[in-house]
Formats: C-alpha cells, sequence, structure tokens
C-alpha cells in the first residue's frame, strides 16, 4: 500500500489560538476576573456553611447516641439524659440560625454572574467584541437609582408581556376561519370529482367508483395506525358558510379591538423593548460597580444581559 505523505506546516511563534477570555476587551476582562471572584466567595460562603452544619450534625448525633446507650443501662442517668437532650436541642436550634443567617447574608449580597458571563465568551469566542464604557449622571442615593433601575425593568417587562399577549386583528382571525373553509372544501370537492367517472380495473371492467371522504391517520395506542373519517373536514365543505360564520362570531366574542397589534408589528416592537431593557440594565451595572468602588452595597443586582455584566457590545 502506498503510504500517505503527511505535510506538517511550521506555526508562527505567538500565534496560538485566543481563548474565549483573550477575545474580550480588556475592560470586560477584570469585569469577567470580578465575576469569577464572586463565585468563588459564594462557593466559600456555602463550603463553611456546609462544615459547619456537618460539625453540628455529628454532635447532635453523638448526644443521641449517648442517651441511647445510657438507657440501655441497668440504671440510667437522668443528669446524662437531660444532657444529651439540652445537646439536641442547642444542636438543632443551631442548624436552623444557621441556615436563616447564611440565607440572611446571602440575601444582602449582589450576587455573581460569572456562569453567565463564563458562556457568553464561549460562544463569542470567534465574534469581534468592543468596549462600551457606559456611563451616565447618579444622584447621590444610590440604592434608590438601583431600585428605580429594578421597577424600570419590571415595567418593560410587563409591556413586553402586554405585546406577546394582545390579540391579533379581527380581519386575521376572520381569515383563518376562511383558509380552514376553502382547504375542506378544496379536499371534499375533489373526492366528489373522483365520482363522475367509473373505475376501470385491469381486466378491462367498469365499476362506479366509492366516494372516499377525508381521512384522518392518528395513532391507536397499539403500535399501529388508525383511519377515521375527517368528520370536521366534512362538515366545513357541507355547511361551510353556516359554521364559518358561527365560528367567526364565537372567536370574535370578546375581542380587544381597540388594543390588537398586527402579528407583523410585534417583533419590531418586541426588539425596541429589548433594547430598552439592555439600556436599564447596562445602568444598573453601572450604579453597581460606582457603588462597589465607593463601598456601597446597594443590593442585590438585576439579571442582566451579559453584554451589560461586562459593559460590552459587539463591533
Amino acid at each position: 500500500m502506498p503510504t500517505e505523505n503527511i505535510t506538517h506546516f511550521p506555526t508562527t511563534p505567538g500565534a496560538t489560538p485566543p481563548t474565549p477570555y483573550d477575545n474580550l476587551p480588556i475592560l470586560a476582562r477584570k469585569l469577567f476576573k470580578h465575576e469569577e471572584a464572586l463565585s468563588q466567595q459564594a462557593y466559600a460562603r456555602y463550603e463553611a456553611k456546609q462544615n459547619r452544619a456537618a460539625e453540628i450534625r455529628r454532635g447532635i448525633a453523638d448526644a443521641k447516641l449517648e442517651s441511647i446507650q445510657n438507657e440501655r443501662e441497668p440504671k440510667p442517668s437522668q443528669e446524662l439524659a437531660d444532657d444529651c437532650a439540652r445537646r439536641i436541642a442547642e444542636g438543632e436550634a443551631e442548624l436552623v440560625s444557621l441556615e436563616r443567617s447564611y440565607e440572611d447574608e446571602r440575601r444582602l449580597q449582589p450576587g455573581g454572574f460569572h456562569q453567565t458571563a463564563l458562556e457568553f465568551a464561549n460562544a463569542n469566542a470567534l465574534k469581534k467584541l468592543k468596549s462600551r464604557n457606559y456611563k451616565c449622571e447618579l444622584g447621590p442615593d444610590l440604592v434608590a437609582e438601583h431600585d428605580a433601575c429594578r421597577d424600570a425593568k419590571s415595567a418593560k417587562l410587563e409591556e413586553a408581556k402586554a405585546i406577546t399577549l394582545a390579540h391579533v386583528p379581527a380581519h386575521q382571525i376572520e381569515s383563518a376561519i376562511d383558509r380552514t373553509f376553502a382547504t375542506a372544501s378544496t379536499s371534499v370537492a375533489h373526492a366528489l370529482r373522483t365520482l363522475r367517472t367509473p373505475h376501470r380495473t385491469q381486466s378491462g371492467r367498469f365499476s362506479p367508483r366509492s366516494l372516499e371522504l377525508p381521512m384522518l391517520t392518528i395513532p391507536n395506542g397499539a403500535g399501529g395506525l388508525s383511519r377515521l373519517n375527517d368528520t370536521a373536514t366534512l362538515l366545513f365543505a357541507v355547511f361551510g358558510t353556516e359554521i364559518r360564520e358561527r365560528l367567526k362570531a364565537m372567536a370574535l366574542a370578546g375581542h380587544d379591538a381597540e388594543n390588537a397589534i398586527p402579528i407583523a408589528d410585534r417583533a419590531a416592537m418586541l426588539k425596541k423593548i429589548d433594547a430598552e431593557i439592555l439600556e436599564i440594565e447596562r445602568k444598573a451595572e453601572f450604579i453597581y460597580r460606582t457603588g462597589r468602588a465607593r463601598g456601597i452595597n446597594t443590593g442585590p443586582r438585576l439579571a442582566a444581559s451579559p453584554l451589560a455584566i461586562l459593559d460590552i457590545d459587539y463591533a
């Protein structure tokens, strides 16, 4: 067999493929490291809480074991029994207090988004990014400013939800019903047209055709398929006009025509709201960074876009 010739191309010194972290702008790398540090601090607090909880549970288990062994003695010690009960009660109370204090402390922490930033960096490793360097004028009360951002974002999310759930115009509802009527009429009309000509067998004999109505094929639950007459299509084709008008009346009952939004307009409206939410998130992150520089805890951070967290944009 002929041997395969492998060609090795020399690499340029220093031309190693950049990591997702290296693709981030300089300022974003600093913010990325901060998110990583927050994640490590949160993990350290959790580990410390878990280790302390394990120590308390071991103390409770030792007290319960001593209590059981004392009960099995010929003459149990009441003093030892009381001491075991006290230690068990104190341990369980300390466990509850430990969990409560951990949750209270966690709620006061700003929260980190290292995983969000990491996933964004990995997903955009080959895209060009640039620093945004967002800045805005802030008042003296950073906590109030941050809470205002939270309220503004909630209002925008409600606005986006209203657009998503808004009714469509009446003519789009009516056209949907008309399309169903047209499809049903075409299907049944084709079945009726075949009755006009006879069926001819391979032997040359002629026979009248049978009416083959539209059928539905559905799983029968036993690994096979069942074929059923499409009664709805048949009713639409035969009593189409009456059914169509009744369906339109039912569909338009309670229709909010005043606040109806065409389907074609919704994507642009939601895109505009998304851009406004991103600006709110950028401001909230700027407030958080400003508060951190001043030693002020502005409260829990908003769940923000990676573009706002890393203060970047697509180039």
